[in-house]
């Protein structure tokens, strides 16, 4: 249960965060720069969104490293499946289909690339928490002698 906990709070503060700089950081930026309409280069907008993707999922993968009993890797790194796989349920219950909006090769590598993006920050993301819990691990114990 400690598990899916930790990987929950992960998921939990990948999207918190994902939305704070999408709709608070990035919504301003793209109104003023792209227009309502959005006219304008296409790869910008989602260079900028797959860097918010990537900025989410490392904090959602710290959290989940850093708050995991054991094996605190994996643990950071299954922020990403957990959230796609929540997501594809959700869109399903809702009959969306699996993977609405994405037609065409095109979008299935757009949404490859944003999957290979968070997948890659989550590791990153697992490891720095997985340092920050052995350092205060370290600590603790030297604080208990």
């Amino acid at each position: 249960m400690k598990s899916v906990m930790a990987v929950g709070i992960g998921v939990l503060i990948a999207l918190a965060i994902g939305l704070l700089v999408v709709q608070g950081i990035l919504a301003p930026l793209f109104t003023r720069f792209f227009g309502l309409e959005r006219t304008g280069p296409e790869a910008l907008p989602l260079i900028l969104l797959l860097f918010a993707s990537a900025f989410s999922f490392y904090f959602g993968g710290m959290a989940a490293s850093y708050k995991a009993p054991s094996r605190h890797v994996l643990h950071g790194v299954m922020v990403v499946p957990a959230a796609f796989l929540l997501a594809s349920v959700l869109n399903l219950a809702l009959g969306k289909g699996l993977l609405p909006g994405i037609q065409g090769t095109g979008g299935l590598l757009l949404a490859t690339a944003f999957l290979l993006a968070s997948t890659a920050a989550s590791y990153i993301g697992s490891k720095r928490g997985a340092e920050i819990y052995a350092h205060n691990q370290r600590v603790e114990n030297l604080r208990r002698k």
